[in-house]
């Protein structure tokens, strides 16, 4: 005896298959949202429209296709599920949720989520950045972001109150407002960034670098020298040529810390404290492998860095370290040999994996690293949104 009622959908070889109403919906349910990494429908058409394999590309998509859509029909006419859920775009995903969670005053709340206070600038020009490839439903964040760091410049063109770490504040700051100036040119945010490009340049160390604000012996570190070429990189491209030669130091000074192996060091070649070997030859690899930048190095040591970031691909660690992934991604997205786009590909899943799906959290990363104590989920969330970008 039959306990449900039954339908019937046509198989390929014209047979009727009966189909469980309740079983289809169940399984249907039961299946968790996937992102595609592409369309099939354009190859399929143009393998249609090749010519000769026309008619058994056709009998295979026919096959696939009419026992799905017959089941969706019984499906929809029960009342029941719709077959096909739509993908997650987890860069979308990020960004209601920065816009969800953002301050009346424009910024984010660092220590509501985890991090340290110090760099509420820092993170507030991050999540502006990660808002800013977004839609037009985050032009109202991106707006009350942009007035806040602008209200938190000081008359020297610095960001935020003077501290060790101001510089990283006022590089991501700087380089948040360059990116928003890229799409909204005017004068306001034109003239916040030449104050703010007048203090990066103001403090750059004699060697080239730039390292942390009141330190009793000042010396240049990769990290915080990253952050400041970024920005000048940004707005050198936007008509500040005045620029150009203190990028140009900034870049030797960070080829001097480069190894023979193409590793680099924090201040100086084979430097690397706390084992940040890989984070810090990302960040050196992001820079110079730049085609901009090619003359920076001797075309073997160009090669060595390659090899360095090969291996990185290879090994990449087995925690998931936002700040490395952002600066390997980037780096990885200059290089054109295909196992670096292989490795740009599996990092971009690995992140996706680990975004919150479900809750309050969700779209957000959780800040389970060793810089989350610093960022909180601020941090981790937009570093994984960029570096899907990258």
């Amino acid at each position: 005896m039959k306990t449900e009622p039954e339908k019937s959908a046509i198989a390929d070889g014209g047979e009727a298959v009966p189909v469980h109403l309740s079983s289809v919906v169940a399984r249907l349910k039961s299946v968790d949202p996937v992102a595609v990494s592409h369309d099939l429908a354009p190859e399929i058409v143009a393998k249609v429209r090749g010519g000769r394999t026309a008619r058994p590309v056709m009998n295979q998509v026919w096959r696939m296709v009419v026992p799905l859509a017959a089941a969706a029909t019984v499906v929809l006419l029960a009342g029941g599920v719709w077959l096909a859920r739509r993908p997650v775009d987890p860069g979308r995903q990020a960004i209601a949720w920065l816009c969800r969670i953002q301050e009346p005053d424009g910024s984010w709340n660092a220590v509501r989520w985890g991090g340290n206070n110090n760099f509420e600038i820092a993170l507030t020009g991050l999540s502006l950045m990660t808002l800013l490839d977004g839609t037009s439903e985050a032009r109202p964040a991106i707006e009350k972001a942009v007035t806040y760091l602008i209200q938190h410049q000081q008359a020297d063109g610095r960001f935020g109150e003077l501290f060790s770490g101001l510089p990283y504040n006022q590089g991501i700051a700087t380089l948040a407002l360059a990116r928003a100036y890229e799409i909204r040119k005017d004068e306001s945010l034109r003239m916040a960034l030449d104050k703010a490009v007048s203090a990066i340049c103001a403090s750059q160390y004699a060697d080239g670098g730039w390292g942390y604000c009141n330190e009793a012996h000042p010396a240049s570190n990769l990290s915080i020298t990253l952050w400041q070429i970024e920005a000048l990189r940004l707005v050198s491209k936007q008509g500040w040529p005045q620029v150009n030669s203190r990028m140009e130091r900034g870049l030797r000074w960070m080829a001097g810390v480069a190894a023979d192996d193409g590793s680099f060091g924090y201040q100086k070649s084979g430097d690397t404290p706390g084992g940040a070997s890989q984070t810090l030859t990302a960040m050196g690899a992001m820079s110079l492998l730049d085609p901009a930048h090619i003359g920076l190095v001797s075309p073997g040591r160009r090669q060595a860095i390659k090899a360095q970031m090969q291996r990185l691909v290879s090994a990449p660690g087995t925690d998931m370290d936002y700040y490395r992934r952002y600066f390997l991604t980037a780096a990885l997205k200059q290089m054109e040999e295909a196992s670096a786009t292989r490795g740009l590909v599996a990092m971009r899943h690995d992140l996706v994996d680990q975004q919150v799906a479900r809750g309050g959290e969700a779209g957000s990363w959780n800040a389970d690293d060793r810089w989350g104590a610093t960022g909180g989920r601020l941090y981790a969330t937009t570093m994984a949104a960029l570096s899907l970008r990258n």
